[in-house]
């Protein structure tokens, strides 16, 4: 029985190595030979005259893959360029939009109304007939009132005459002027009350609100019409006690709504309370909008009041979306581009990493013929691949000082290599090149930043390539395609204060 068992152990475990190594055949062991190695196979057996006229081709030396390169799928990307700007440095807040004045209009008599001479929306002047209320008991009245007038000046005047002749006593012509007195003072009344039939707007604006209508009855003290004077028109907002002493009257701010996109306006600080708010702690700043006489900002709207505070001149911006989400410090990629090009196996020992190289090419016209423009890229050797056994020709990567011209052909008439003591080494003519543009994270440091830009202090320079648009799928190192670079925005680039 034991023995038994022993071979039964043995079995399963031979089964066990046999179906690893069927497992490891198909996955691991599966596929073709490195093309390098084939390559260089192909070359030790001395059949490389193959090899040889396809590196020829009319004079021209092709690039052939450096040993251990491999190629990657190049990641679509958008990119746009470090700019230098002049940038405003500002406080941001938010309210609604008021009038400076806004005036309830009331009557000031009772009646029915007979006509409604105005609509909301209208631009009045001030002492501007609103509204018509009958007025035909009061117009007796007023009659009336002056008859009695006329009456009691008459007896007034009588007295007096009267009194000349000692017909009369002196209390009894002073009684007769109270008369008089007291019905002038009832005629100018029924003036008044007869002119408030007629309702009138105390200022120039524009009708806000109406709230009569034709034929109703309306009482004294009533509410009839609501008038508001939109030039100019006031903004007013709260700002924090530690930025006050960057507030001062007469400072220029922006006016910005989300409902007026393309629109921007300019405004000023009026006032400065005087006091702190000690439940918010904050005070009231008032700005004031001029010149915007039924224009379209209109009191009621809700806008962004950008105060600012002061500028920079010259400071580097980028959008803020270039900034890479969810990493440990600020950082972006950064596009550089590579040039790659094939040195024969006997002189790459005259080259190092970080010579200087100049390559030299003349524009062409799709048929060949010389354009006036010579195009010349300026560089340094970053990687020097040698072949496998010395003999094959070795792939020098150069990176570009400048955005290598896209419309050159691939072919530079010179490549010119030279040593740290600015000493030609090396110069190969007719050669053929190969592009790599990359991608790189920087570290950055950031300045101030508001809506879609942000300062640059450190970490980039003037005219670099940071992607805006694909860099969820980008690696450091990464090989990437240019699709789009985003324009320029604007001359000035406004950022917030934090």
């Amino acid at each position: 029985m034991k023995t038994t068992f022993i071979i039964r152990a043995c079995l399963i475990c031979l089964i066990l190595v046999a179906v690893a190594f069927i497992a490891l055949k198909a996955t691991v062991w599966k596929g073709q030979p490195d093309s390098h190695f084939k390559a260089f196979k192909t070359y030790k057996s001395g059949n490389n005259s193959t090899y040889k006229r396809k590196q020829k081709i009319e004079g021209v030396t092709k690039p052939y893959s450096r040993i251990g390169r491999r190629a990657y799928e190049a990641v679509p990307v958008e990119i746009t360029r470090v700019k230098k700007r002049d940038i405003e440095i500002f406080l941001v807040n938010n309210c609604t939009l008021e009038p400076e004045k806004q005036v309830d209009i009331l009557a000031k008599t009772s009646g029915i109304v007979k006509d409604v001479l105005v609509e909301e929306g209208d631009y009045v002047k001030s002492d501007a007939p609103l509204a018509k209320l009958d007025d035909e008991e009061l117009l007796l009245e007023l009659k009336e009132a002056k008859v009695r007038k006329e009456n009691a000046e008459m007896v007034y005047k009588r007295s007096l005459e009267t009194f000349k002749d000692n017909i009369i006593s002196e209390e009894e012509v002073e009684d007769k002027k109270l008369q008089f007195d007291t019905a002038l003072v009832e005629l100018e009344r029924k003036h008044l009350e007869y002119k408030y039939t007629t309702i009138e707007s105390p200022i120039d604006g524009v009708i806000v609100d109406r709230s009569i209508e034709k034929g109703d009855n309306v009482k004294k003290d009533q509410m009839a019409f609501k008038v508001a004077d939109f030039d100019p028109i006031l903004a007013r907002i709260y700002v924090p006690e530690k930025d006050l002493n960057k507030i001062e009257e007469g400072q220029t701010t922006r006016i910005i709504s989300e409902f007026l996109p393309e629109a921007e306006f300019k405004g000023r600080v009026k006032m400065v309370s005087p006091v702190v708010d000690p439940e918010s702690g904050t005070v009231k700043v008032t700005i004031e909008i001029a010149g915007l006489t039924r224009g379209v900002l209109r009191p009621g709207i809700f806008v962004s009041v950008y105060t600012i505070v002061g500028q920079r001149q010259d400071v580097l911006v980028i959008p803020k979306k270039a900034l890479i989400l969810e990493a440990e410090a600020d950082e972006v990629f950064v596009i550089r581009d590579f040039i790659v090009v094939n040195v024969d196996a006997v002189e790459i020992g005259k080259l190092s990493i970080g010579d200087r190289v100049v390559c030299k090419q003349k524009e062409t016209t799709g048929e060949g013929a010389l354009n006036d423009v010579d195009y010349t890229a300026y560089g340094e050797i970053v990687d020097i691949s040698i072949s496998l056994d010395g003999k094959l020709p070795s792939a020098v990567t150069i990176e570009t000082v400048d955005v290598v011209d896209t419309k050159t052909n691939k072919v530079f008439d010179t490549v010119s290599f030279y040593n740290g003591q600015d000493i030609l080494v090396l110069q190969i003519k007719d050669i053929v090149f190969g592009m790599e543009t990359k991608a790189f994270k920087t570290r950055v440091t950031l300045g101030f930043r508001e809506g879609n830009n942000v300062e640059v202090l450190a970490g980039l320079k003037e005219g670099d390539r940071v992607i805006t648009v694909g860099q969820s799928d980008v690696g450091h190192g990464a090989n990437v395609i240019i699709v789009s670079e985003e324009k320029e925005i604007g001359e000035t680039t406004k950022v917030k204060e934090t």
